[in-house]
């Protein structure tokens, strides 16, 4: 199932929307990261918290340089997002949590396609590589 999230220029680099398709009760956020787009699944597999709705950050990384003294840098700056309830992290492009875990989010895949193509697929008709001008955001779900 297709569903049309709403024009690129809408979901600015950094920004996100979370989006209820009918198959898809607790709904699906869909991020911009930096011009690429992702989807996750709208819920924290911790307790069930809307995660989409959570801070959009990066993270911390350690290093230990030649000199032994720690550093700590901060790291993929808009590629994270923090559950609301208890602050579990994931990373919006994987759905991996960013600590060792087997847990996980369902990712959904994201298209970018112009306003004709929607229209062509909708009717079944073949389409051809044109340039994206005004494009739409659209999630399969």
């Amino acid at each position: 199932m297709r569903y049309v999230v709403g024009l690129v220029a809408e979901l600015p680099p950094g920004s996100s929307k979370v989006v209820f398709p009918d198959k898809v009760k607790s709904g699906v956020g869909v991020f911009n990261v930096n011009g690429e787009f992702f989807a996750l699944k709208n819920t924290c597999p911790h307790m069930g918290g809307p995660l989409c709705v959570g801070k959009i950050r990066g993270t911390s990384a350690a290093e230990m340089p030649a000199d032994c003294q720690p550093e700590v840098h901060w790291v993929r700056h808009g590629e994270i997002v923090s559950c609301p309830w208890h602050h579990w992290e994931f990373d919006i492009k994987t759905g991996r949590t960013i600590f060792e875990s087997r847990q996980k989010v369902r990712s959904y895949p994201v298209s970018i396609e112009t306003a004709e193509e929607l229209e062509r697929l909708k009717a079944g008709v073949e389409t051809v590589p044109v340039s994206v001008d005004g494009a739409i955001v659209v999630l399969e779900v």
